[in-house]
């Protein structure tokens, strides 16, 4: 267990490195060689991938937890049961959610593609079917990672990952660098996963050869028992487009596609703050999922205490460090385009902190199907969030979409923490591994 947690340590601070590279290094170049209305536009335009994470309904979520906890029984056959079956339903879905996506793309009134650039109507609605194609083409990663996972290979599956996200985020840059446009950029992110997708296929089919792609275990039941765990994890995911690609969009409407830049980069760098955190957390999922299916509640409490320490480890230094010298850090990143004002980068100090403590906690809860019991919750008070951020952006710009955040985290940091106690640290029963296996699903 140790090495993998070690492994997968590794492999989470790479994707860290390769996840904050990329940021780095993309806003500056999109925004001097696009502009910040250019720029601004494709932030919005690129709000739908987030949304179409939505369209596997949760399946890739649920099943990769089920399919951990059959592993660690040793139920090999019910993994593949389990996995076909995800598998078999996100393929419906996805096709049906494209092909009304591709429609409604098509049909939309030119007004509403018009944005006053040099791309017209015609060009912009391409763009958008683009999108949406990569936006669908990501749900296959997830569902192969659900694969790495279970398997024990989850430090293999984040490299796999990282590698893909740094080959399209690349092929992004190069693509603005040469002079592209939205479409080019957009064909870019299509092209390079859609490659790197077929790559992470045939590396878990070599390393896990009896976890086979395919439909042929796909089995009705199946997925009808996996749909309560996985509608609830469909919340997360929408809770999570809601108030991070929908508050731009808020921003930008309260107040002008040149003001979301500014709240995006202060919120791309606390992000990576908060990302740290998951070094452990992300590795540590795959094992609390196996010490719930073997009722070891002194292990969960330890994995519990292990991410209390070090987000408190990774968050104050970085709050310190935002505080004194975010400003500075955004001019010199943006090559002074970009100015936050001293009252923003203060409110998203405080966002990163609470969403960094509440965030690890969730996940845990999360890795043990048991996540009904906050995500609908959470995505209430996300589009509450979205709602609210209009108003107090009128107010105060960037900072009021900042606020809106920061009272979001703070009423989830309460509601995860009450859940935590009752949960893991002081559990109402003690229960073998079935009967835990069987309250979860």
């Amino acid at each position: 267990m140790f090495a993998r947690l070690l492994r997968g340590i590794g492999a989470n601070a790479l994707s860290q490195i390769v996840t904050i590279g990329l940021q780095l290094a993309l806003v500056p170049v999109l925004a001097t060689h696009w502009g910040l209305k250019l720029y601004g536009i494709w932030l919005m335009l690129f709000t739908i991938p987030s949304y179409l994470a939505l369209g596997d309904f949760g399946f890739a979520t649920a099943a990769g937890v089920d399919m951990t906890m059959k592993v660690a029984r040793d139920d090999k056959d019910g993994t593949l049961l389990t996995y076909h079956s995800a598998l078999a339903a996100i393929a419906v879905v996805s096709t049906t959610v494209f092909l009304i996506a591709v429609a409604i793309c098509t049909l939309l009134p030119a007004p509403w593609v018009t944005f006053d650039i040099p791309e017209g109507p015609d060009v912009i609605r391409l763009v958008l079917i683009l999108i949406v194609a990569y936006g669908l083409i990501c749900l296959a990663s997830s569902i192969l990672m659900a694969g790495f996972r279970c398997s024990g290979l989850y430090a293999l599956g984040v490299v796999g990952q990282s590698v893909t996200q740094l080959t399209e985020g690349c092929a992004c840059i190069v693509t603005v660098l040469c002079g592209g446009s939205l479409l080019a950029a957009a064909s870019a992110y299509v092209i390079a996963r859609t490659i790197c997708v077929i790559g992470q296929a045939l590396m878990l089919t070599f390393n896990v050869p009896w976890l086979r792609l395919g439909f042929s275990g796909a089995n009705l039941d199946e997925i009808k028992r996996l749909a309560k765990p996985a509608f609830a994890a469909m919340a997360l995911p929408f809770a999570q487009a809601a108030f991070l690609q929908g508050t731009p969009v808020m921003l930008g409407a309260a107040t002008s596609a040149a003001t979301v830049p500014i709240f995006t980069t202060a919120r791309t760098l606390i992000r990576a703050g908060v990302q740290f955190t998951t070094l452990l957390n992300h590795a540590l999922m795959p094992e609390f999922s196996m010490a719930v299916a073997r009722g070891d509640g002194r292990l969960q409490r330890h994995f519990l205490f292990a991410t209390f320490v070090t987000d408190a480890a990774i968050l104050v230094p970085g709050a310190l460090v935002m505080l004194l010298f975010g400003q500075k850090i955004i001019v010199l990143w943006t090559h002074h385009t970009v100015h936050p004002s001293f009252d923003l980068i203060a409110v998203m100090t405080a966002v990163m902190f609470i969403n960094g403590m509440w965030l690890p906690v969730s996940n845990l809860i999360l890795a043990a199907n048991r996540h009904a019991t906050y995500s609908y919750i959470f995505l209430a008070a996300a589009i509450a969030s979205v709602a609210l951020c209009y108003p107090l952006s009128l107010r105060w710009q960037a900072t009021g979409a900042g606020l809106a955040l920061l009272a979001l985290d703070c009423f989830m940091f309460v509601v995860v923490m009450r859940l935590a106690h009752a949960q893991i640290l002081k559990p109402s029963r003690t229960a073998g591994p079935q009967e835990q296996i069987s309250e979860v699903i």
